[in-house]
């Protein structure tokens, strides 16, 4: 017999991330099981060209995608749009303000879809040296507006000071987790958030839990639902979203992690 625990807050996967490419478009999956209805994708247009057939006044990718259809899923009722974005970090960095211009085109040209806010992929951690011009940009960006940030240190001191120092007010945060790519434990990416939710209060930032583990040569492999559930133990309370469900949640993937969690929160 499995008995709850009215003390503890379930995780709450509020939103999965998408990050484009030909391969997974369109997207599909099942991630509504585990109670997904945000979509992310990580960026509308990227080296100037636009991953949906909405006019946006960019060339197209040679498959795209109807953001009015991709709202018509159960996973993807609600959408945060990410914006202008390159794949290169260096090159985005260094063409923040020309992105933020891109996005406010696709701003323009997206203003009839009911979008629950906007994404701007331009990531940040605290090796940027310059990234008050990251502020600068997402000034010139209508609110809701979301930004990502990260850290290669273990532990980072002081990571609350250093995003208070740059951050606008009408920003909302993701932050990545780093178990993902080996930076740190779920336990040691739980603590980091508490220090910025209590700086910057629990609805201003959110975890993105990384569902993927590295391998040999630079590579990546879809995290074990195992590897998946240790991170959403550690993050009870919280409302989570994935990255990325078209790359590293499959569907037997998510069906095992919606087992588990209604065996452990019954629902």
């Amino acid at each position: 017999m499995h008995f709850f625990d009215p003390e503890v807050q379930p995780p709450q996967i509020e939103g999965i991330f998408w990050q484009p490419d030909l391969a997974t478009t369109p997207p599909s999956g099942n991630w509504d099981l585990l109670g997904v209805s945000t979509f992310v994708p990580q960026w509308s247009v990227v080296q100037s060209k636009a991953w949906f057939d909405q006019d946006m006044g960019f060339e197209k990718w040679d498959k795209t995608l109807s953001l009015t259809r991709l709202n018509q899923k159960p996973w993807s009722q609600n959408i945060i749009l990410g914006l202008a974005g390159e794949y290169d970090e260096r090159m985005a960095r260094s063409n923040v303000f020309k992105l933020a211009e891109s996005s406010r085109k696709i701003i323009e040209n997206t203003s009839s879809i009911p979008l629950k806010g906007y994404y701007f992929p331009v990531e940040a951690d605290p090796s940027w040296l310059g990234v008050g011009v990251l502020a600068h940009a997402l000034d010139t960006l209508p609110k809701p507006v979301w930004v990502s940030i990260y850290s290669a240190e273990q532990s980072p001191e002081h990571l609350d000071v250093w995003l208070k120092s740059w951050l606008p007010a009408h920003t909302h945060v993701f932050f990545q987790d780093g178990v993902g790519v080996g930076t740190r434990s779920p336990a040691q990416a739980k603590a980091i958030l508490n220090n910025l939710q209590a700086e910057f209060g629990k609805d201003k930032v959110v975890i993105v839990l990384e569902a993927f583990r590295p391998v040999k040569g630079g590579q990546f492999r879809p995290a074990y639902p195992w590897e998946i559930i240790a991170q959403l133990k550690a993050y009870e309370g919280q409302k989570i979203y994935i990255f990325d469900g078209p790359h590293y949640m499959n569907r037997i993937t998510v069906y095992a992690v919606a087992l588990w969690y209604k065996l452990n929160y019954g629902s």
